[in-house]
C-alpha cells in the first residue's frame, strides 16, 4: 500500500491525451520518490494508485513500467517497490558520485547565477526550519531542492543527466540516514558550508566541500548500517569497500 502521507492530485483525464496522463502519473510518483514520501515500506499498486488518481490504469502501469525500466522501481508478483541496493552497490554509486559531483558542481560555482543562489539559500533556510521542527519529509525535500538549486547552474547537460541518475538511486542513504537527527544535524552543517563557499565564488572550495560531504555521508550511511546489525546481532558478510579518495593530480 502507500505511504498515509502519499497525497496525490487529481489528473484532468477527460481533457488530456493518454500519454500526458502517462508523464503526469511519472512526475508525480519521481517526485514523491524525491521527497521521501515513498519509503522501502509501500507497495506501488496500479490500479489502486489509478483510483487515487482518478485516472485509467493503463497510463499509470505504463508509468510505473517505466521507472522499472529506468532502476527507479523493482517489479514484484503484487505490484512495484523501492530498490534494495546492497552495501557494495551503495560503495559502487559513492565512488562515481565523487568523480563527477565535485568537479560538476566546481563548473556550477563558476557559472553561478544570482537566482540560483537564492534557490540554494531558500532551500537551506527551509532545511534548518524543517531540521529544528523534526520534520524528515521535509528535510529531505529541502535537500533535494538545494541539489537540484546547483546542479541546474551546470553547463554540462550531459554530466547534469549524469549525476541526475546517479543521486537518484542514492534515496536509500537519504532514507537510511536522515531520520536519524544527529546526521540530519551533521547533514545541514555540511550544506551550509556548501553554500558559504558558493556564495564566496570559489570554485576550488565547493569542489572540495561537495567531497568531503559525499564521503561523510558514506560514512553515515556505513554507521548506521553497521549499528542496525549490531542490533539485530549479524554481521555482514562482507565489509563494503568506501569510496576511495583519489588525491589530486597536478
Amino acid at each position: 500500500m502507500l505511504a498515509a502521507s502519499f497525497k496525490v492530485p487529481v489528473l484532468n483525464a477527460g481533457e488530456l491525451p493518454k500519454q500526458n496522463i502517462r508523464d503526469q502519473v511519472y512526475a508525480v510518483l519521481r517526485d514523491r520518490m524525491y521527497r521521501g514520501e515513498i519509503t522501502f515500506n509501500d507497495r506501488l499498486i496500479d490500479n489502486e494508485l489509478a483510483a487515487q488518481l482518478k485516472v485509467s490504469r493503463m497510463p499509470v502501469r505504463e508509468a510505473l513500467l517505466q521507472l522499472k525500466n529506468e532502476g527507479y522501481l523493482e517489479g514484484t508478483s503484487r505490484g512495484f517497490v523501492l530498490p534494495q541496493f546492497t552495501p557494495e552497490d551503495i560503495a559502487n554509486m559513492f565512488e562515481i558520485r565523487l568523480l563527477l559531483e565535485p568537479t560538476a558542481a566546481a563548473a556550477s560555482c563558476s557559472h553561478a547565477t544570482v537566482e540560483g543562489l537564492g534557490r540554494m539559500k531558500a532551500a537551506v533556510d527551509q532545511a534548518d526550519r524543517a531540521h529544528q521542527k523534526a520534520d524528515v519529509l521535509g528535510y529531505i525535500s529541502a535537500n533535494w531542492a538545494f541539489w537540484t538549486a546547483w546542479v541546474e547552474m551546470v553547463p554540462n547537460d550531459r554530466l547534469v543527466q549524469v549525476i541526475n541518475r546517479l543521486r537518484d538511486h542514492a534515496q536509500v542513504v537519504r532514507l537510511a540516514t536522515l531520520k536519524d537527527k544527529e546526521y540530519r544535524a551533521l547533514s545541514l552543517a555540511r550544506t551550509k558550508e556548501i553554500l558559504e563557499a558558493f556564495l564566496k565564488q570559489d570554485p576550488e572550495d565547493v569542489k572540495d566541500k561537495v567531497a568531503h560531504n559525499l564521503r561523510a555521508s558514506a560514512a553515515s550511511y556505513y554507521a548506521k548500517l553497521q549499528s542496525e546489525l549490531d542490533q539485530k546481532g549479524t554481521a555482514p558478510a562482507q565489509e563494503p569497500a568506501a569510496p576511495r579518495r583519489r588525491s589530486r593530480q597536478g
